[in-house]
């Protein structure tokens, strides 16, 4: 399952499907609580422009015969999903991008310790409502010149604030289970970086 998926489906289940009421009835100013989901807003940052799907296909062709580039140094730290297109589809799903936004949906990678392989990371999937996160803990990898980023969660937790409401470990996934990113490319500033799930949706992240 994608991973922006697997994040909005835990949410609704948790934190109710309030928000998801506010978002098919109201406007901005009457319901507050969207107007976090506002792009511009949430970048804060007039001067980053975002690529479209038509520039992120170029570079998805791109990576594909030369390669991304993109390092394991330069994913590290915290990236919120930020705009998501459905596959086979010209624009941007708004109604999931939306939906992440208000959730405040991101992903972490921090370099993992007491390990081997330089390429492996410890990854930190969350969302969250007010006081409110659910986090999903887990490893990954990234794959060589195909710039393949696995990875498998193991924990899930339930917080209100700092405080773990409820801990549960995830059923032991196979590698043929393994979630993946494949990644396209990455902001020469390195504020956004897009990627293509293994569900064929485009994704952009930027960074937190």
């Amino acid at each position: 399952m994608n991973i922006y998926k697997f994040l909005l489906i835990d949410a609704v289940l948790v934190i109710t499907t309030i928000p998801i009421t506010i978002f098919l009835q109201g406007s901005n100013k009457k319901y507050p609580l969207l107007s976090s989901s506002n792009k511009e807003r949430l970048l804060g940052r007039t001067s980053l422009k975002l690529p479209d799907k038509e520039k992120l296909i170029g570079l998805e062709k791109h990576a594909k015969k030369k390669g991304s580039g993109i390092k394991f140094d330069s994913l590290v730290g915290d990236w919120r999903f930020i705009s998501v297109w459905k596959k086979d589809i010209d624009e941007e799903d708004l109604f999931f991008s939306s939906l992440l936004r208000i959730f405040a949906a991101k992903i972490k990678f921090k370099k993992a310790t007491a390990t081997e392989y330089l390429s492996n990371f410890s990854v930190i999937a969350s969302i969250q409502l007010g006081v409110l996160t659910i986090e999903f803990s887990g490893s990954g990898c990234l794959k060589g010149e195909e710039n393949l980023l696995t990875y498998l969660f193991n924990l899930i937790e339930l917080k209100s604030g700092s405080k773990i409401l409820m801990s549960k470990s995830i059923e032991k996934q196979t590698d043929r289970r393994k979630s993946y990113f494949s990644l396209i490319a990455l902001d020469e500033n390195g504020e956004w970086l897009a990627a293509r799930g293994q569900g064929g949706s485009l994704v952009i992240w930027f960074k937190d």
